[in-house]
């Protein structure tokens, strides 16, 4: 368990790079069924990636937008202070 340096909050995965496989399925011993803690650990690092994927989208997005909004932001700023 590892805890994150911007808000404390512990969480049971770690982020995988690029080149490194991810496990899509959880292994379990066969005839044997998956103990409860390991489903909520699995579900808590899915929904945890999900999260993540959906924030970094987002703010893509609001940046994209605000960024093209910009000038005319500045433009209408500048009518404010300077007439004309």
């Amino acid at each position: 368990m590892s805890l994150s340096p911007t808000d404390g909050i512990p969480t049971l995965t770690q982020r995988a790079e690029a080149d490194i496989p991810v496990l899509d399925t959880p292994a379990a011993l066969p005839g044997s069924a998956v103990p409860e803690a390991v489903l909520r650990a699995a579900l808590q690092a899915d929904l945890e990636q999900a999260i993540k994927v959906a924030v970094d989208q987002a703010a893509a997005t609001l940046r994209e937008r605000l960024e093209a909004e910009l000038p005319a932001i500045l433009a209408q700023a500048m009518s404010r202070i300077r007439p004309g």
